[in-house]
């Protein structure tokens, strides 16, 4: 027997009513429950064991979902799902499972392992599949076609992926069978398209993938749940500050409470920018920082006091060619409002578009608009 095994049943001979909430959890019956308890040779779809732990023993549930990977039968079909589960959480010993696996008698596990074992050696190139063996594997085929897509991102290939993201949806949920897997191979998906679909302004997409992965937070790291409220509280930037701020908020939790502090993702200019456009006092500037981006915010927060001379004296002391295409983006924009210079917002947008973002293109679009310029002819930039 497991340690979760004579876990969960000392804990059930002491109190025979966790039976009722455990089946709630996990849609066991009473007869399953006592099977996998009893019998070594019986597995639970690891995602019911993962609710089952959580709720048991909340608070070393890490260390026995652990025990529980070292000793599971890597022959048996749910070793896949403990294997995606690993490695996309990236715990430290994932590999020693993966190496594991890849001596398992079962040749459709072993052959799992492998193609995750060519893929995460090295990040940097595209594995090239057996289309023989991944054909006789709908899973590993809808592996297959996320993993193009994360290489495609790597090469900057954005217009390529935008075409390929409903096919490689379609394929996930037509292919992919086992549905903890599939939940997972979902979530690789839309940390990838939702940053992607936020820069091309789709926002109820954006959002929708965002949402999906906060629905399952619980079954991953804490980088998903930060990136999909960050995504979220810049896309009510120009809708609602409430809600914008809301989610900004908890990404800024998120970090703080993370094991391994220091890099905040910038979340501290992501709410400057939002509180100053919508006329509230930034909470975070650093006025002492040489960062391009947080002189940007103090810019941008005498601008919205009309104090241009002390917004120009800092702008003065950005150096242009050593700014990267989206700060460039950003400078310009202020740089049209100081100047009153409808050069540097056209200039603003031009960089925007170099890097494929037309959410943020509102900014200088959006400013030309009150110098009054057309506004169609401005709609007519945000068009590929």
């Amino acid at each position: 027997m497991s340690n979760l095994q004579n876990l969960l049943s000392k804990q059930l001979q002491a109190n025979p009513s966790l039976y009722l909430k455990i089946s709630e959890i996990s849609g066991l019956t009473k007869e399953e429950l006592d099977a996998f308890l009893f019998d070594k040779t019986i597995f639970l779809d690891f995602g019911k064991v993962l609710d089952i732990v959580d709720y048991v023993c909340h608070d070393n549930s890490a260390e026995i979902i652990k025990q529980y990977i070292e000793a599971l039968d890597v022959n048996h079909p749910t070793a896949q799902q403990v294997l995606e589960y690993l490695f996309i959480n990236r715990f430290d010993y994932c590999n020693s499972f993966l190496e594991r696996m890849l001596k398992a008698n079962n040749q459709e596990n072993k052959y799992f392992a492998t193609v995750y074992k060519q893929h995460y050696q090295d990040l940097g190139q595209l594995f090239q599949y057996d289309l023989h063996e991944i054909a006789s594997s709908p899973t590993l085929h809808a592996f297959k076609t996320i993993m193009e897509l994360y290489s495609l991102f790597r090469h900057d290939q954005i217009p390529t992926i935008i075409r390929k993201k409903d096919y490689v949806e379609y394929t996930i949920n037509h292919f992919v069978q086992d549905e903890f897997i599939r939940n997972y191979y979902l979530l690789h998906h839309y940390r990838i398209l939702m940053a992607i679909l936020l820069d091309q302004n789709v926002i109820n997409e954006c959002r929708r993938m965002a949402n999906e992965i906060l629905h399952l937070k619980s079954r991953v790291g804490p980088n998903f749940s930060i990136n999909a409220n960050h995504v979220l509280g810049i896309s009510f930037l120009f809708e609602d500050y409430d809600k914008g701020l809301d989610y900004l908020y908890k990404t800024r939790e998120l970090y703080r409470n993370r094991p391994k502090k220091g890099h905040d993702g910038d979340i501290h200019s992501s709410i400057n920018l939002h509180q100053i456009l919508w006329n509230r006092e930034p909470e975070d500037l650093r006025p002492t920082s040489k960062k391009a981006s947080d002189m940007h915010d103090i810019v941008h927060y005498y601008i919205s006091k009309n104090e241009f001379v002390a917004a120009n004296g800092i702008l003065s002391n950005i150096e242009e060619s050593e700014l990267s295409q989206r700060d460039s983006a950003f400078h310009f924009y202020y740089k049209g409002i100081l100047e009153d210079n409808s050069d540097h917002l056209y200039k603003s947008i031009m960089l925007f578009k170099q890097i494929g973002n037309k959410f943020y293109i509102q900014l200088p679009i959006n400013e030309l608009k009150k110098k009054g310029m057309n506004p169609i002819l401005l709609d007519t930039l945000l068009i590929n």
